[in-house]
C-alpha cells in the first residue's frame, strides 16, 4: 500500500540522524551510499538534512510487515547523482532508520 503524505515527520528523522545512538543505518544504505560517493555516516546524514517536502514521492509499507512504513524521497545531489533515499523512524520512534540511499534509477521499489 503507498500513500502520498509522508508517514514521518522529517524533521524529526533529521534530528535524530544527527545523533549517533539514536541513528540506524542499513548495510544495504551504506553500500548504495558508498557507491556514490559518500563515505561515512556524517556524508549520509549531511545528504539527508538537506531533504525537503518537495523530495517527498510516498510511502510504502515494508514487504515484509506491511504495518511498518518507510517513506520514500528522491533527490539530485550536487554531483549530479539521483539518489532514491528510503527512512523511518524505530517501533517506539526513538530511532531514525536509514533504510535505503542508492541511484535512482526511475523504479519505485
Amino acid at each position: 500500500m503507498e500513500k502520498l503524505k509522508p508517514h514521518y515527520a522529517l524533521k524529526t528523522i533529521q534530528k535524530l540522524l544527527t545523533i549517533p545512538l539514536s541513528r540506524i543505518i542499513t548495510r544495504t544504505a551504506r553500500k548504495g551510499a558508498v557507491a556514490m560517493g559518500y563515505m561515512d555516516d556524517d556524508d549520509m546524514v549531511e545528504v539527508i538534512h538537506r531533504l525537503r517536502a518537495e523530495h517527498f514521492v510516498k510511502f510504502m509499507t515494508t514487504y515484509e510487515n506491511p504495518q511498518i512504513w518507510q517513506d520514500v524521497y528522491k533527490y539530485d545531489d550536487e554531483n549530479d547523482n539521483s539518489l532514491y533515499i528510503k527512512l523511518q523512524l524505530s517501533a517506539d520512534r526513538k530511532k531514525a532508520v536509514l533504510i535505503q540511499m542508492k541511484n535512482d534509477e526511475g523504479s519505485d521499489e
